[in-house]
């Protein structure tokens, strides 16, 4: 299996960032590759074919076992035509008070439709089935699906915060200094949970990025960079436990969010909110 997280662009005009993890050991992913600068849909969907069809190639996956999950960070679902919808309002219910609250959509901010549904439309063509509810499905098992995920109450979740890390916001040193504790918490936690990210040549040379002589663009396709890698995370933390560490808060008919449960009781892994 491999888990392809996507920060996607509400607007083609901008950068999407893709990580990519591959389930190496039954308890255990690798990153194997990224891509900070993606743009229209032809090239993600193209991104994303060409590291499944990677998989089967080196694998020999004739099987039925080899497949990709998508974990996508942004709305997939949107049915409002102003406001917020429910799973929006209920996320920010949960994590406002940590400023991981969830961006209110609505139609009336997609005006050339929402980009979520149109890719999932144009990889539902290629096989992939828009799927977040998993335990519905053969556990732990070859799959091509794809669902939406929001990468900042995962990081309250899985990381133990108080207080959503700040390095989407306020000045530049600011968000340098938000990313060198977000490359901090990648290491302590996702290398440690389970399943566990593996240490590789290629995560320390995402992780180990000098944020000092990060400016403009550049800061904000590597913060981009970052989200796709939790985002990847997500998808397989979602795959590999279900319903038992995870969760989907809201529904198909209105939108939802894939996030970690926060109530499963283990210490050091998560929280009850």
């Amino acid at each position: 299996m491999r888990f392809i997280g996507l920060d996607l662009a509400w607007s083609d005009r901008n950068n999407t960032a893709a990580s990519v993890l591959e389930l190496s050991r039954k308890d255990s992913a690798v990153l194997v590759h990224y891509q900070e600068r993606l743009q229209g849909d032809a090239e993600i969907i193209e991104y994303i074919l060409s590291m499944s069809q990677a998989l089967l190639s080196s694998k020999g996956a004739t099987d039925g076992q080899g497949g990709a999950c998508v974990a996508i960070d942004a709305p997939l679902i949107v049915r409002n035509k102003e406001g917020a919808r429910p799973v929006d309002r209920e996320i920010t219910r949960r994590f406002g008070r940590y400023g991981a609250g969830a961006h209110p959509c609505n139609l009336e901010k997609f005006p050339q439709g929402v980009r979520g549904e149109r890719l999932m439309k144009g990889l539902s063509r290629h096989g992939f089935l828009h799927q977040p509810f998993i335990d519905r499905l053969p556990r732990r098992k070859g799959m091509k699906t794809v669902f939406e995920v929001y990468p900042h109450p995962a990081q309250v979740i899985l990381f133990g915060l108080s207080k959503r890390i700040l390095y989407k916001k306020g000045g530049v040193e600011t968000r340098r200094r938000g990313l060198v504790v977000l490359q901090d918490n990648i290491r302590a936690h996702l290398l440690r949970l389970e399943p566990r990210l593996r240490p590789s040549p290629l995560l320390s040379r995402l992780l180990n990025r000098n944020t000092d002589l990060l400016k403009g663009r550049e800061l904000k396709c590597y913060e981009d960079a970052l989200d796709s890698l939790i985002c990847a995370y997500i998808g397989l933390y979602h795959w590999y436990w279900g319903e038992e560490r995870s969760e989907v808060v809201g529904d198909m008919e209105s939108g939802y969010i894939v996030i970690p449960r926060s109530d499963f009781g283990r210490t050091g892994q998560g929280k009850t909110i």
